[in-house]
Parts: C-alpha cells; structure tokens; sequence
C-alpha cells in the first residue's frame, strides 16, 4: 500500500513539474502535444496505482464531492457532443497537434480530479511543487527576453516571450492562475507576465491584483500580506504607468505593437469579433449538442463570415474560438456551455464560503479563457483548484484504509491492472513515435526528399492507423512522387503509386468527410496527377467543390476554382469564379482575365 500511495503521490507531483515544462523540437507541434501526452501517461499510472489499491482493500476508494453532479453533466454533455459529431474521432482525441479539448482529455483531468482527493494528496507539497516549477518557467521567459534563445524561434520572442508555454498569452495565463498563491515569488512572475506584452494577461492581473486587494482587506489578515499586496499593486502601477516608467512602452503602445506583428495589422479584438459571430452562427445550426467536441475547425469554416476574408489573418485556420465559452457553445451546444458553466458556478459558491488565493487563481483562468482558449498546463489547473481547495477544507472524508498486503487473487486482478496500463503506456508512446515520424517525413518532402520523406510517413501510418493526418500527407507525398517517376520507362512504379496515392486519400475522405484540409491535400492530389493525365484535372474541380460546400466564404477556394476551369479551358466560368472571389475579398490581389 505505502508503495502504491508513493507512486500515485509522484506520479501528481510529475505531472505538476514536467506539463509547464515539457517541450521537444521533434514533433509536428512543440508543446501542446507532448503536455498531453505527459497527462495522459501520468493518468495511466495514477489509475493502475489507484485501481490496485482498490482491488487490495476490496472496496471502492472513491470520495464524493460537492461537484459530482456538475462534473457528471459536463461529461455526459461531452460524450453526446462526440456521439452526434461531425468527427467522432476528432472528438475523441482533439484537434491534431492539440489534443487537449477531446473527450480523452477531458476523462483524463476528471480522472485527476478525483484521484487526488480520493488519495489525499499533499496540497501543500503540490503547490510547492507547482510554485517551483513555475520560478524555472519564469526565470527561462525572462531570459528569452535578452535573447538567450533568440536564434530558435521564428517569432520574435525577445518582444513577446512564451518560455516553455508555446505563446505569450498562454504563458500569461499559466502565471496569472499562480500571482495570488505565489507570495514573495509574486515580482518575479508579474515581471515574467509583462514581458509577455498580452493584452489579456496584462488586463486579467490588474483584475486580480485588485481583487487580493480586496480580498485580503476584508479577510482583515495580517498587515505584513496587505502590505504585500499594496506593494504588488503599487509597483505595477509604476511599473506600467508612471513618469519613472516613461522609457518602457505604454500599454496602447503594446497594443499597437502587437497589432503590427500581425500580418497585416488587424486588431486582435477585431478578429476575435468576427470569429466569435462565427462561433455563434454554428451553435445556431446545431443549437443542443454543438457540431461536436472540439470541431471547430470544421464547422467555422461552414459558417464563416465574409468579412474574416478582409482580415490579416485572413487565410488562417482557426481550430477554436478564442473564447472558451463560446467554442463550448459551438461545439457541445446549449447542454455542453450549460454544464461546464453549472460546474464553474458551483465551484465559485463553494470558493466564496472557503475564500482563498486558489479562489482568486480559478477566477484568473475563468478571465483569460473568455478570451482566448485553455491550453493543458492551464486546463489542470481548473479542475485541480476546486480539488486542492476540497482537500483543504476537510470537506471530504476520505475512506479509511488499513495496511494490508496483496494475496491470492489480488495478485491475478493487480497483474492484469498493470499489464493493461502497460498497453496503454505503449499506445501512448507509439502515438508520440509516430507523431516524430511523421514530422520527419513532412521535413524530408519539403527538402523534396521523397522517397525517404515516404518511408517514414508510412512508419507513421503504420504505428498509428487510426490517425488520418498521418495518411493524408503519405498520399501526397506518393502523389509527388509518382509525378516525378512520369516516364516510360517507370510507368508501372507510377501507376502503383498513383493507386496506393488515391487509395490512402479515399481512406481519409471516406472517415473524414468534413475535415478541409483533408479536402484540400486531395486536390493537391489531383492537380499533381493531372500532370501525368489531365483527366485528373475534373476529379480535381469535383473536390474543390466539395470544398466550397463546406467553406462557401472563402475566397481562396473560389481562386483556386476559377485556375482550375482556366485549365479545363472554360472561360466564362473562369471570370465567373474569380468574380466571386474578389466579391467576398474585394482587396484580392488578382485580375480577372478579359
């Protein structure tokens, strides 16, 4: 048992220092994958640990809380958002390179949840641990302010720093949620936060730095943490606002700044208000269950404005909302954003009558998800808040547990618990192989390396079949080369590729028929075999519009039209196409052929 208590105890305190920190420079996404994965191997551990201290004690160690209900809503909200989705198994899993926002993830910091308070779980140790963790984000952030890394990013991140978040705002948001529990580390982290330059985090602190103001005011604590707090509050304002603070850049002046870095310039708040009346417009069309968790980068594009053509950002995919609230409510309906909002008010009743910083960290988070999204160092946060404050409150009683011993059966059931968590461990490490597979080979068809760029691709399919990203990039890449393989000599290799290219593309569409890009990798596909046989030209104007179907705003897709019945030799519809085109972006950098 005290072993079992010893693994679930670290495998928490893991999870608390590795999810902030984790990032690698091998998969398709840097950071976001790889604090999912790290969730879920961690959660496998917490729950073979915990189900094998079930099974040696021979009763349920499952402690009730105020927030079973509400927790029970919002999982079954997800699980008929998956059921009814447009992509059961984007649902499922999340948003390629994401993942976080699924219906795995989900289960997985339930599963937390639950597991820390059951197992009663040092608060105070996981807050240091916490706190620790975030003075090493802190201290890397700032120094990716003087350029200690600058030569690795793309971004400027001297201007705007993401430490080992992956981007300004959600680095903002992960220290935010800590200011009111960090203490005399609290300097550190505001200087960390405004070397950010978010607009939303630099707001969302001065909501809560006012808020400890108050909050402690009324608690009458002791005069040394009001002091604190009217020197925290006293030095930002200088900070940010006085005379002596004239040489650092004002906050209409960050704005203003960040608003360049755009391509283009387009206000951030100018954006978020089109793609939130998108948002809007979906749940609309699918007002109870959403189109389905996590979908939004399907469903949008069905619904998206015509004035997003006019924007910067333009051409860019959005797979969320950039609110929280609203990405519920387009992708799990009323009975999704109802239940998670029934959850968070049951959370802050619960928190008003135990008043504490985690109250004030919750609240941070609940701020910076309107606008934007959560990210997963952020998401553990919000549910092991509530938790930390239950534990804390001896609210729960926690079942008791005597120290025995394994034997006989027990044995059996505890080796069969952890032969399957070894299963699932092994699943979850070939879906990060397969993911640095896969970013390999994408690497070496850009360096136009085919035929080793498809030798990993297709390791890649081959450690996770269940992924179709994975398979729609492997049939363009045999695309590309059996349109390099188009000579005599070479014409069976080519038609071989050519069929495996079309099989592997129908494979996708046939699971994914919603899904874009998907669309949009097959009329690569077809434009590349026109090459070698032009008939591949009319199956690559069919799929286009099919894409207009699902995106009958975007202006590209109308472009792109209007080139390929140039090709097809059909002019009238050529003028006619790109005469849509320029209507819904009238700044479109074309002229239409006379």
């Amino acid at each position: 048992m005290k072993l079992l208590n010893k693994i679930i105890a670290s495998a928490f305190y893991s999870l608390f220092i590795i999810v902030p920190l984790i990032l690698t420079p091998y998969n398709y996404e840097l950071f976001e994958f790889n604090k999912m994965l790290t969730v879920y191997f961690l959660t496998i551990i917490i729950s073979a640990a915990w189900i094998s201290k079930m099974i040696i004690q021979k009763k349920i160690l499952f402690s009730k809380t105020p927030f079973d209900i509400p927790l029970l809503l919002f999982l079954l909200s997800q699980i008929l958002s998956t059921i009814f989705s447009l992509d059961r198994h984007t649902s499922v899993w999340g948003y390629y390179s994401r993942f976080h926002g699924g219906l795995l993830s989900t289960i997985s910091y339930i599963i937390l949840y639950y597991a820390f308070i059951s197992n009663q779980i040092s608060v105070k140790k996981s807050l240091k641990v916490i706190l620790s963790t975030a003075v090493i984000v802190s201290l890397y952030g700032i120094a990716e302010h003087f350029g200690i890394d600058k030569h690795v990013w793309v971004q400027d991140v001297q201007s705007r720093i993401f430490s080992t978040l992956g981007q300004p705002n959600w680095l903002a948001a992960y220290l935010i949620a800590l200011v009111p529990l960090s203490g005399w580390l609290a300097p550190l982290l505001l200087l960390t936060l405004y070397f950010t330059k978010s607009q939303s985090g630099l707001g969302t602190t001065a909501i809560i730095l006012a808020l400890m103001f108050i909050f402690f005011l009324i608690k009458q604590r002791f005069l040394k943490i009001i002091l604190i707090t009217v020197l925290l509050i006293g030095g930002t304002y200088y900070f940010l606002f006085s005379p002596l603070a004239a040489k650092m850049p004002k906050t209409l002046q960050l704005i203003n700044e960040e608003n360049k870095t755009r391509a283009g310039g387009s206000s951030s708040l100018l954006i978020r208000r089109v793609v939130w009346q998108g948002a809007i417009d979906v749940w609309k069309h699918y007002p109870i269950f959403g189109s389905g968790v996590e979908t939004f980068a399907y469903s949008y594009y069905n619904f998206r404005p015509p004035e997003h053509n006019l924007l910067s950002e333009w051409d860019f995919l959005y797979n969320k909302a950039h609110n929280e609230y609203l990405n519920f409510l387009a992708t799990t309906g009323a009975f999704g954003l109802g239940s998670y909002l029934f959850f968070i008010i049951s959370v802050l009743v619960f928190f008003l009558k135990n008043p504490s910083g985690l109250m004030l960290g919750f609240i941070s988070i609940l701020i910076t998800n309107f606008f934007g999204f959560s990210v997963v160092p952020v998401a553990l946060f919000f549910f092991m808040f509530p938790a930390f404050t239950l534990t804390l409150s001896h609210t729960i009683v926690a079942k008791s547990v005597k120290e025995e011993k394994p034997a006989g059966r027990q044995y059996v059931l505890i080796t069969v618990v952890f032969l399957f968590a070894l299963y699932a461990l092994n699943f979850v490490i070939n879906l990060w192989r397969a993911d640095y597979q896969f970013n390999l080979g994408r690497n070496y068809l850009k360096a136009n390396q085919l035929p080793a760029g498809l030798t990993l691709l297709q390791k890649a399919v081959a450690l996770s079949p269940q992924e179709p990203l994975f398979r729609s990039e492997y049939a363009e890449g045999l695309a590309k080369l059996a349109s390099a393989y188009n000579t005599a000599p070479t014409a069976a290799l080519r038609d071989q590729l050519i069929a495996e290219s079309l099989s592997q593309s129908d494979q996708v569409i046939k699971a994914n028929p919603v899904n874009l890009n998907y669309l949009k990798s097959r009329i690569k596909i077809f434009l590349l075999l026109a090459n070698i046989d032009s008939a591949y030209t009319k199956q690559a104007l069919d799929t286009t519009l099919q894409a207009i179907k699902l995106a009958p705003t975007d202006a590209k897709l109308y472009y792109n039209l209007g080139l390929i019945y140039n090709q097809l030799g059909q002019k009238d519809a050529v003028k006619q196409t790109l005469q849509t085109a320029l209507e819904l972006k009238p700044n479109y950098d074309f002229k239409i052929p006379q």
